[in-house]
């Protein structure tokens, strides 16, 4: 019991759960177990990212996913009161370390796209600056509720797949908004292939 409760105490206190997921709390006491049940919470690595079977219905929870992502990189990651600077005119924030160098973004943000659609992401939404990124310091992306879009298969092969979605807006603002998404198969995986800030 004294184990289960330092397991879960250790990924309480490095941000792998929040207080009240109680995703420890029924997992076995056997190491091994435990180790995979945290690495289930990372942040980034839930059961969205790895949807082989496409269909109108799995598309959504990979989409809500992918929003996370896109959000916490849009976000600046995970930082309160973030180092901020200016250069050109505009006052930017550097990101937090876990997203701090290009390749930290770029893994993160392949955790729900593509290759092409995250490096045009970083290049063109992000400043690499003396080998640390930073973004202009401002609120972005849309109010649409992807968790509760209609999605209607356009085309698919074995590779590439065109989604149509009908997305509510937040508190029923307005009418449905049409989105096209485009995906493609990555090592067995389905990947968004736009870039995330013009889906998001």
């Amino acid at each position: 019991m004294k184990k289960k409760w330092l397991i879960g105490s250790l990924a309480l206190s490095l941000g792998l759960v929040s207080a009240g997921s109680g995703a420890l709390a029924a997992a076995p006491v056997t190491g091994s177990t435990a180790v995979k049940t945290v690495a289930a919470s990372l942040p980034g690595k839930e059961g969205p990212a790895t949807i082989n079977n496409l269909t109108e219905r799995s598309i959504i929870p990979l989409l809500v996913h992918a929003k996370k992502l896109y959000t916490y990189a849009s976000g600046a990651g995970n930082t309160y009161g973030s180092e901020k600077f200016d250069y050109n005119g505009l006052e930017y924030r550097y990101l937090s370390s876990d997203l701090g160098t290009k390749q930290q973004l770029m893994n993160y943000i392949k955790r729900g796209f593509t290759h092409n659609a995250a490096a045009f992401y970083a290049q063109t939404q992000f400043l690499e600056l003396k080998g640390r990124m930073a973004q202009v310091n401002a609120d972005v992306g849309n109010h649409l509720q992807f968790d509760k879009a209609i999605a209607k298969m356009v085309s698919k092969t074995a590779t590439t797949a065109v989604f149509e979605l009908s997305v509510p807006q937040e508190n029923n603002q307005g009418e449905n908004v049409g989105v096209v998404v485009k995906l493609k198969k990555v090592n067995g995986y389905w990947r968004i292939d736009m870039s995330p800030d013009t889906l998001f």
